[in-house]
């Protein structure tokens, strides 16, 4: 089976050698950026609890700046915007940059890379990551930047307590529909890359940053049924390299068995998950 040139040899080499990870996710997360954006940044997405607890601790408000790394499709942008703050974002994907843009007109919104940010040093009162400096190529780096551009706070949030959450079981499933080289770079840079203990709190002492606060926040994501959980999970990078890799249609099965352990009572999908917080200096 061919690795079908996406993301292209050129890239993959990249990324084995911690060269930048844009060109590589930017891509994947924008092949279904319409559905990405309807399912897991919509109302009912992942982070509408720790984007909620996130604000509130930080105190956003009118006059507040803040840099949202990993933007995606501005969710947390436009709710940050609808309490007064000026807000900018970035993310790897044009496509997701593009929605994003619609929504948040007045929002200084780039693609680029976490490991480069093209702003000034102390541009912002914030800077916040909602699951996304575990995609960098190099995480040191991108936390460095983010404390670089951020006059006070970065946020940091990642997935934890993988043990008992529903996504990480979910997406195991596809693994072995993933090509060879890019299961070993997912371990490096992916979803899950500084969910081990110890590797955030390792980090940042890298970064020179110091934890302000560590909390631990609870985000169960519903789906009405089955087939809405599958077309959302069809969305995600790494689910779109397994389509690239093995077919579509052997992925939404995969998919589907992965799904029944949460699917109850008229065909709703509940998948409870827990996020990690780090307010670091």
């Amino acid at each position: 089976m061919s690795w079908m040139a996406v993301p292209s040899q050129t890239t993959l080499k990249d990324m084995k050698h911690g060269e930048g990870s844009g060109p590589w996710w930017g891509p994947l997360f924008g092949a279904r950026a319409a559905t990405w954006a309807a399912t897991w940044e919509g109302p009912e997405g992942w982070g509408a609890p720790v984007y909620t607890h996130v604000l509130d601790q930080a105190q956003v408000g009118p006059g507040t700046t803040l840099l949202d790394c990993g933007c995606g499709a501005g969710r947390f942008i436009r709710l940050a915007a609808e309490r007064g703050a000026s807000a900018a974002g970035i993310d790897a994907s044009r496509e997701l940059v593009e929605i994003a843009a619609k929504q948040n007109p007045e929002a200084d919104l780039r693609v680029g890379d976490l490991n480069a940010l093209p702003w000034p040093d102390d541009a912002f009162d914030i800077v916040t990551g909602f699951s996304s400096f575990q995609f960098a190529g190099d995480h040191a780096e991108a936390l460095a930047e983010a404390r670089r551009v951020s006059q006070g706070d970065v946020w940091v949030v990642i997935p934890t307590r993988l043990e008992n959450s529903a996504l990480p079981q979910v997406f195991a499933t596809l693994m072995p529909l993933l090509p060879s080289e890019a299961r070993s770079i997912l371990k490096r840079s992916g979803m899950y890359a500084l969910s081990a203990p110890g590797a955030l709190d390792e980090l940042l002492a890298t970064a020179g940053m110091i934890p302000r606060s560590d909390e631990t926040i609870g985000a169960t994501t519903v789906f009405t049924e089955a087939g809405a959980a599958v077309e959302a999970f069809l969305s995600a990078g790494a689910t779109e390299l397994a389509v690239r890799y093995s077919g579509q249609s052997t992925v939404a099965t995969a998919l589907h068995d992965a799904l029944t352990p949460f699917t109850g009572e008229g065909d709703q999908v509940s998948l409870p998950g827990w996020f990690r917080v780090v307010q670091a200096r």
